[in-house]
């Protein structure tokens, strides 16, 4: 027979199987997946998002749903999480959807039971306030070896974001009929002929176009294949620099990425990103030249990393929120630390998904590189990479004289 313990505000006890299951329920009459929501959120020893946290619409490998129909058990893998992910402790924040377009009344979070192990622990969460949004009501860390878990009760009348600022990382709580919306628009993507199925671009003699382009040594650039697609002529262009006329070193469909080269040296280059890391939340800065039409004038945009794959999980691309129009395919997305994490490609349009642009990531541009010649080794005395998180203007300011338009030709 089992023994429960019943844990109160602040109390903690011993989780004897690291493979741990949690069942939650609530007397509120909010169904988990459609009013009410749940983020497992992973913490390193500095209490900021240690990697991408777990939520109802987007399960880990560390956290599965024992039922997607059913969003009520959830199945822990700790020792998973805890080794690989240099986690200390792992927060369950429970909070309520809401979505500021539709006229509903206002969802409040009242209780919350939560049974451990087939309920040898239980805990219930009541709030003490009116009006709370989310809620912090558990967290699991390693003590001596073993796993324990504390009962809290840190409420927020204001939703998440007091947390998002606190852990440093950006939360995704947009309600699930806005994901199955965003799914049916991705789905509706896939179904279209994609970048290496699709017949070249047919342009008429004479026709001209724009796009961006990165120095990423003294004699190369990156930018998108779709912008120098089917061009007889390609040229780039900065204010204060003269023209200059670039070849097509090498090009890759798949990846919607080409090396373009010049004879004159650049003035200025930024270095890719040397490691690979989980960046999802990490505030990202473009440059570029969208709509040069209107302006040759370089622009600066700020956003997040806010995926880490592309459509239908296309583990080639990362998602970002920084807003791009037609002209930005071919920026650097930057790192505060002004490295490039990706180039932009692509956009989502549809009107449930505002912000929804791709990035390929920068292990594919390395990639490309070394296929033609260029190695990271190359590129490692670049003035760039060792300097301390900027800020968005100093990082404009030491970034711009790589960026250059690249207009094109048929």
């Amino acid at each position: 027979m089992t023994v429960q313990t019943a844990l109160v505000l602040g109390a903690n006890t011993i989780i004897t199987q690291s493979n741990c299951s949690v069942a939650f329920s609530t007397t509120d009459q909010l169904i988990f997946g459609q009013q009410l929501g749940l983020i497992w959120l992973p913490l390193d020893e500095h209490r900021k998002a240690a990697c991408s946290p777990a939520y109802l619409h987007e399960p880990k490998d560390w956290a599965q749903l024992d039922d997607n129909n059913n969003p009520n058990v959830w199945q822990l893998d700790l020792t998973k999480l805890f080794d690989t992910q240099a986690v200390v402790s792992l927060q369950l924040i429970a909070y309520v959807y809401h979505d500021p377009s539709l006229n509903l009344p206002a969802i409040e979070l009242n209780n919350i039971c939560l049974t451990l192990n087939n309920g040898a622990i239980k805990y219930d969460f009541t709030a003490n306030e009116r009006h709370i949004k989310a809620a912090i009501v558990l967290e699991i860390y390693r003590r001596n070896g073993q796993f324990k878990c504390r009962a809290l009760g840190e409420s927020s009348t204001q939703g998440l974001a007091s947390v998002e600022h606190r852990v440093g990382i950006s939360l995704d709580t947009r309600p699930p009929d806005t994901h199955a919306l965003i799914q049916a628009a991705q789905q509706q993507q896939r179904t279209q002929p994609n970048n290496e199925s699709r017949p070249p671009r047919h342009v008429q003699p004479g026709e001209t176009w724009t796009g961006t382009a990165f120095a990423i040594d003294p004699y190369h650039l990156l930018t998108c294949y779709h912008v120098i697609e089917s061009a007889a002529m390609i040229g780039i262009r900065q204010q204060g620099q003269p023209d200059r006329e670039a070849q097509v070193v090498l090009s890759d469909i798949g990846s919607d990425s080409a090396i373009i080269r010049v004879s004159e040296p650049l003035p200025s280059y930024l270095p890719l990103a040397q490691r690979c890391s989980d960046n999802l939340g990490e505030t990202i800065t473009t440059l570029g030249f969208p709509l040069s039409g209107l302006s040759s004038q370089l622009q600066v945009t700020q956003g997040c990393i806010s995926g880490l794959t592309g459509f239908g999980d296309d583990i080639r691309y990362m998602q970002f929120t920084a807003p791009i129009q037609p002209g930005s395919s071919g920026s650097p997305l930057l790192l505060p630390t002004g490295e490039v994490v990706g180039m932009v490609t692509s956009s989502l349009v549809h009107e449930h998904a505002q912000n929804m642009n791709y990035a390929v990531k920068f292990q594919l541009l390395s990639a490309l590189l070394a296929s033609a010649g260029i190695g990271l080794g190359d590129l490692s005395d670049s003035p760039h990479t060792k300097v301390p998180p900027l800020t968005t203007p100093q990082l404009s300011k030491q970034s711009r004289s790589a960026l250059w338009l690249v207009g094109c030709q048929g």
